[in-house]
């Protein structure tokens, strides 16, 4: 029987156990690079190095006082915007005694006249989850030596239902809260479910 040559090049056997292994190699690189890709495109990517950043700064612009008010705001709604009269007169009374900050969840917006300084942007919600924040506007006091939580909830009870706001106010809860804490160091009324537009559906599409 006559033997067939073939023109295929011989890997000598020596050679046989180290090409295999490149095989093995480049196979595992080239899976690891797909799944990558494949996930690239329905999965964002957080830096937690992002959260620490921008708490710090929130820290250190606003809670090196006793005291802290923090009000979730936004010209873009209309409750909101029919609290900036209130807002004005609380931080003048108290802003001796009181750190004032107007958080916002959104981007940009126009911000109350006088508090320029108080506003703090909050796009990604890192501050609005740490104090709890769900609507605009909504307001959390707390002892920043304690970090204890004095008052949180309602600026009054004008706003009845996301298309109602009473013209005046009959429990000025904000006030209340505020009085008492400077004065005595505690508050009566601890919360209270603020009504509001909802954080999430203005300026964070």
């Amino acid at each position: 029987m006559k033997q067939v040559q073939s023109n295929l090049p011989v890997i000598p056997k020596n050679k046989r156990f180290c090409w295999g292994w490149g095989l093995i190699l480049l196979g595992l690189v080239c899976l690891q690079i797909s799944c990558v890709n494949q996930g690239s495109g329905t999965q964002k990517v957080t830096i937690d190095g992002d959260s620490s950043l921008i708490i710090d700064e929130f820290r250190s612009r606003f809670e090196s006082g006793q005291y802290l008010c923090v009000i979730s705001y936004s010209s873009e709604c209309p409750i909101a915007k029919s609290y900036i009269k209130t807002i004005q007169s609380l931080h003048e009374r108290y802003k001796d005694r009181v750190t004032f900050c107007l958080l916002n969840p959104g981007v940009g917006g126009k911000s109350i006249g006088g508090l320029q300084d108080c506003v703090f942007h909050d796009p990604q919600l890192f501050i609005c989850n740490r104090y709890g924040i769900k609507v605009y506007p909504q307001v959390v006091v707390v002892n920043c030596l304690t970090r204890k939580v004095m008052y949180a909830g309602k600026i009054d009870d004008r706003a009845v239902s996301l298309g109602a706001v009473k013209s005046q106010a009959t429990i000025p809860y904000l006030e209340m809260a505020l009085s008492q804490l400077v004065e005595k160091g505690v508050v009566h009324v601890h919360s209270n479910e603020a009504i509001g537009c909802f954080v999430g559906d203005i300026g964070l599409k």
